[in-house]
């Protein structure tokens, strides 16, 4: 059994090069390429940040952002029942959490499926592009999506950017 701290647990995620999108296709990569999360991980450093699990919640630990000497940040998928979400978690240098975000994800309501994608690039600027409902059997229509930005700032705190 792994021991379970921080530096332990950060080593699930492996660091990438920037840019990098997050979409709904990139699950099976990671799922394959990295080694699951212990149980005793995901009780410690997950399950006190999230809402909504049950015992067919599943989390798969996706990448580790680089060129951050303030704060580490990681991302995971966390899939549950019609939800599939990747979040990023932000924590200070004490491994304290200072921001969790959901930044791209899948849902599906009824017949109708909210999808969006992330993209963070190699000034931590987080680009979303969201579907808008839409039924399941149509073909996607751009006309239906909103984009928008987060941004990681340099303390680690993760905002929506305003346009100007």
């Amino acid at each position: 059994m792994n021991k379970v701290d921080f530096k332990s647990y950060i080593t699930y995620f492996p660091e990438v090069d920037l840019p990098v999108t997050l979409s709904d296709e990139k699950v099976m990569t990671f799922s394959s390429e990295n080694k699951a999360l212990p149980a005793g991980f995901i009780s410690e450093f997950i399950e006190p940040i999230e809402k909504e699990i049950d015992e067919m919640t599943e989390f798969i630990p996706c990448l580790k952002i680089p060129n951050t000497e303030n704060f580490t940040a990681l991302v995971y998928w966390k899939g549950s029942l019609m939800k599939y979400e990747f979040i990023l978690v932000t924590y200070n240098k004490r491994n304290r959490v200072i921001s969790r975000k959901s930044i791209a994800s899948v849902i599906v309501e009824g017949e109708l499926v909210k999808k969006s994608v992330a993209s963070i690039d190699e000034d931590l600027i987080i680009s979303i592009i969201a579907g808008e409902n839409q039924k399941a059997d149509e073909a996607y229509d751009p006309k239906n999506s909103k984009a928008f930005s987060m941004e990681i700032l340099g303390d680690g705190e993760v905002i929506f950017s305003v346009d100007s």
